[in-house]
């Protein structure tokens, strides 16, 4: 069985601009590719470089075609790119961003950032509430699918 939803998208108007994640449970590790960032309204995804060029690109570029994230128990698909969750954190963060889709409520997608992390990262933020709209613009919506 899955689910599928529509995520609004979001870039700055500035590039480099964006807002702070806000407070979250911290589980930052430098040698990860993804370190998930939870709160009650908003989940975060820390990427590696390589990784965040990869992911940016697919979530926040410009696509002819409306863009595809499929979250599924053990990868996460992003139109033609697929990354595999290889361990239990990733695992469990997994769990943990479906179960937020799955409360219900509109989904947001923008860029944010935390003092808390090396200078540089930017945090793939997905919230159920809209960024403040004098820095970021609405851009193509996405569809979200729970696998």
């Amino acid at each position: 069985m899955s689910e599928s939803r529509v995520i609004s998208r979001y870039n700055a108007y500035y590039h480099g601009w964006c807002l702070a994640f806000g407070e979250h449970r911290v589980s930052y590790e430098d040698n990860r590719e993804i370190n998930w960032l939870f709160s009650d309204d908003r989940v975060g995804l820390a990427l590696a470089p390589k990784l965040r060029r990869q992911l940016y690109h697919e979530l926040l570029g410009h696509h002819e075609e409306i863009p595809e994230l499929i979250l599924l128990d053990d990868s996460i698909r992003v139109n033609q790119m697929v990354y595999p969750l290889s361990d239990e954190i990733d695992r469990h963060g997994m769990k943990t961003w479906k179960q937020f889709v799955l409360s219900g409520g509109d989904l947001h997608m923008f860029l944010s950032s935390h003092f808390y992390y090396p200078s540089g990262t930017r945090i793939i933020t997905f919230t159920k509430k809209k960024p403040t709209m004098i820095m970021y613009k609405e851009m193509q919506q996405m569809k979200l699918t729970l696998g």
